[in-house]
C-alpha cells in the first residue's frame, strides 16, 4: 500500500479534533483532507475528493455519526470515536474498521490504522479469489462493576430487566448493568433480538421452542407478554426468511 490514505475528521469538539489531527500528522501514510464539525459540513469534501478513511464521532449535533455514515453510498471506511463505549453497538452493522474510546491514546490510534491497512491489503489480495477478509464478530461494551466489559452479541441469550438494572445472560456468565431495557432495545439489531415481554429481550438464534405464551432457550422458559405476541411471531418469520435452516 504505497499511496497516501486520504482521511477526514468529523468532530464537534475542538480538543478531540485537534488531537486526531496531531495523530494523523505523525503518520506518514496519512493525509488529512479536512476537519468538519458535522456530517453535512463534510458532504462537499466527500463529493469532490476521494476519501479513503473517515474518523467520526458518534455523538454529533443534528444527525449522528452513525446515521450520517449509514446515509453514504457506497459505504465508506470509517473509524468511529466516542466517549461512551456502550454506543459502539450503534455502528456495528456498518462494518466499521474500528471504534476508538476517548480519551484516545496514540498507541490505540496506531492500532486502528494498522487494522485499516491490513483490511485494505486483504481486500486487494482476496479480490481474485472472491474471498472476504475475516471480521471480528459484533459486540457491545457494558459498564459492569465499574469496568467496561466487552460482550459479543453471539454469546448473549437474553436480557432481563429487574427494577433499576438489567441482567445480561450469556453462554458463560450473567452481567449486571444500570441500563433500562428500552435503552438497550434501541441499540440492538432487530435482525438478532426481539423484545417478547416488558422485562425480556431474547436472542432470536438462541430460541429452541416457542408457543403463543412462552419461548424456550438453553432450557429456560421465558413468558411472552400479551402485547408482544404479534411482534415476536413477525420477528421469528423475518429471521427464518434470511436463515432457512432456522426451523421452529
Amino acid at each position: 500500500m504505497t499511496h497516501s490514505i486520504n482521511c477526514i475528521i468529523i468532530e464537534d469538539e475542538k480538543p478531540a479534533a485537534d488531537l486526531l489531527a496531531t495523530y494523523i500528522s505523525r503518520v506518514e501514510l496519512l493525509h488529512l483532507a479536512g476537519t468538519f464539525t458535522s456530517g453535512t459540513q463534510a458532504m462537499r469534501c466527500l463529493t469532490t475528493q476521494k476519501i479513503d478513511l473517515i474518523f467520526t464521532d458518534i455523538n454529533l449535533p443534528g444527525i449522528s455519526g452513525v446515521d450520517f455514515i449509514r446515509s453514504l453510498t457506497p459505504a465508506p471506511n470509517v473509524i468511529f470515536t466516542t466517549a461512551h463505549a456502550e454506543y459502539a453497538v450503534d455502528g456495528f452493522d456498518l462494518d466499521a474498521v474500528d471504534f476508538l474510546l476517548k480519551p484516545i491514546s496514540f498507541e490505540r490510534f496506531l492500532k486502528a490504522i494498522h487494522r485499516f491497512i491490513k483490511l485494505d491489503k486483504q481486500l486487494m489480495e482476496a479480490a481474485p479469489r472472491q474471498e472476504v477478509p475475516e471480521k471480528e464478530p459484533p459486540f457491545i461494551f457494558i459498564k459492569c462493576d465499574k469496568k467496561m466489559v466487552k460482550i459479543f452479541l453471539d454469546d448473549i441469550l437474553f436480557f432481563e430487566s429487574q427494577k433499576n438494572y438489567l441482567l445480561i445472560n450469556t453462554n458463560k456468565d450473567v452481567f449486571k448493568t444500570y441500563h433500562s431495557i428500552s435503552e438497550m432495545e434501541e441499540k440492538l439489531p432487530e435482525s438478532m433480538f426481539v423484545r417478547i415481554h416488558r422485562s425480556f429481550i431474547v436472542s432470536i438464534p438462541k430460541i429452541e421452542k416457542f408457543n403463543s405464551n412462552a419461548i424456550e432457550l438453553n432450557g429456560i422458559h421465558i413468558p411472552i407478554g400479551r402485547h408482544y405476541g404479534s411482534t415476536t411471531t413477525q420477528a421469528l418469520k423475518n429471521y427464518q426468511q434470511t436463515h432457512p435452516s432456522f426451523q421452529l
